[in-house]
């Protein structure tokens, strides 16, 4: 037997990412693109293990999309199958996801095994009632599971979907099934360290001799694993951590059941394909980290990102990014006194982006009172302690450090105003002369 088949997940239709409208048009461009592939390399059926949409509840201009997409491929005959992910079930009050409606429409055919006590009854994909857990394709020679998102019960269920296989397996084999592939929407623990819950590799190693290949979905980054486990990632950029996975996509998988199988390695046996990880045509996204320790005031800061955006904005002419830029590390000032919008313009004349977004996740430096000799409890001390905090808070920005005792002062008269209710232009007219003062030229 040969065959082809092409591997897709996470294509997230519907995501109006940062609420730019363009955005919503890219997850739909790339889902499109992996089907015109599909069509061109004539495979004989396409899987999606799962997230084909972004949320539960999408509007008519997603469906659209999605049917768009979907219907080329119904009109060649190329069967669609695919499983429920997180982002694609119903709510409880629904009953009835868009996909299952996709199903019932003809587009795709979904998988959903029953479960009893975690362990899923595999029973043949129903025309009539489009219900079963598994499909079979190419005069029975090749057999298609599915197993949904299971969240928390993921672990029992991979062990149930385990058991269930061997159990079935001899079965199969009399019926002449010479190749079984399994769609799976869940990940590997601690390939992205902020993804948790999911099984471990050691879990996931009972099916490596049950199957010949696992098709994943859920962790958008991509990764395989021995020649039978495979992630192809998101197929657009969902958040700016996946800018770094630059081979995200969809597999292309070729199949021939008719080659001896060969061992490779004792613990590793070529699975009757071969499949090429393909990189999705997406927006460019970029993410910079922009260190600011050691910047004195918001000019120095300003500076450093404007020498980036020369640096690297001309590489991005005409193709509108997204950019992300990432503010980390210890100011030295007040962290109010950044001037987004200057950010945002830097950015804008460099890169021509479609979205800038700029993110502040430094620190302040840390203030750790030190009153001396002065004791809290003594009222008549109150004043210098006073006057000591504001000297030191106002020393830990660098601007105003070199004259923080008279700034001490300052704030310390301020706050007397205040609180004798004197007239506001007073008041603001007295900061301007010692801002004039005691603040140099710039």
């Amino acid at each position: 037997m040969r065959a082809s088949f092409i591997h897709v997940a996470d294509t997230h239709l519907g995501y109006e990412q940062y609420g730019v409208r363009e955005r919503f048009n890219d997850f739909s461009r790339a889902f499109w693109d992996v089907i015109d592939e599909a069509i061109n390399r004539r495979v004989d059926f396409l899987v999606i293990a799962g997230d084909l949409f972004n949320k539960r509840a999408i509007d008519a201009l997603t469906l659209i999309h999605a049917i768009e997409g979907l219907k080329k491929l119904h009109d060649l005959n190329i069967p669609v199958i695919a499983i429920e992910g997180n982002h694609d079930r119903s709510y409880y009050r629904d009953g009835v996801s868009w996909l299952q409606f996709l199903c019932y429409q003809g587009y795709i055919k979904l998988l959903a095994p029953i479960m009893q006590n975690g362990v899923p009854q595999l029973t043949a994909w129903d025309q009539n009632t489009m219900l079963g857990s598994y499909i079979d394709l190419l005069d029975g020679q090749l057999r298609v599971y599915g197993l949904p998102w299971q969240g928390a019960a993921t672990s029992r269920s991979l062990e149930g979907m385990t058991q269930a296989l061997k159990e079935a397996r001899p079965e199969e084999q009399g019926q002449g099934v010479a190749y079984r592939l399994l769609m799976m929407h869940t990940g590997v623990d601690g390939i992205v360290p902020r993804v948790h819950g999911l099984p471990t590799m050691a879990q996931f190693q009972g099916l490596s001799d049950q199957i010949n290949y696992l098709a994943l979905g859920h962790v958008h980054k991509p990764y395989e694993f021995d020649g039978w486990m495979y992630n192809p990632g998101s197929t657009e950029t969902c958040g700016a951590e996946e800018a770094q996975w630059e081979d995200r996509g969809y597999y292309y998988v070729e199949i021939d059941t008719d080659a001896p199988e060969r061992i490779i390695d004792p613990e590793r046996k070529e699975r009757f394909h071969h499949a090429v990880r393909l990189v999705s045509r997406r927006r460019p996204f970029v993410r910079y980290d922009l260190r600011v320790d050691g910047l004195v005031e918001p000019e120095a800061l300003y500076k450093r990102l404007e020498d980036y955006c020369r640096r690297e904005g001309p590489a991005y002419q005409g193709v509108q990014p997204v950019v992300q830029i990432h503010l980390t590390g210890t100011l030295a000032f007040d962290a109010g006194s950044l001037d987004q919008q200057r950010m945002e313009e830097l950015v804008r004349r460099a890169f021509e982006p479609l979205f800038v977004r700029i993110d502040n996740a430094t620190n302040d430096q840390d203030y750790v009172p030190d009153d001396g000799d002065i004791d809290g409890r003594d009222r008549s001390m109150w004043h210098e302690l006073e006057r000591r905090i504001f000297e030191e808070l106002v020393g830990l920005d660098s601007r105003y450090l070199p004259a923080k005792e008279q700034w001490s002062t300052v704030l310390s008269n301020l706050k007397a105003s205040a609180l004798r209710k004197d007239d506001a232009e007073q008041i603001a007219q007295f900061l301007r002369e010692k801002r004039a003062t005691l603040l140099p030229p710039v």
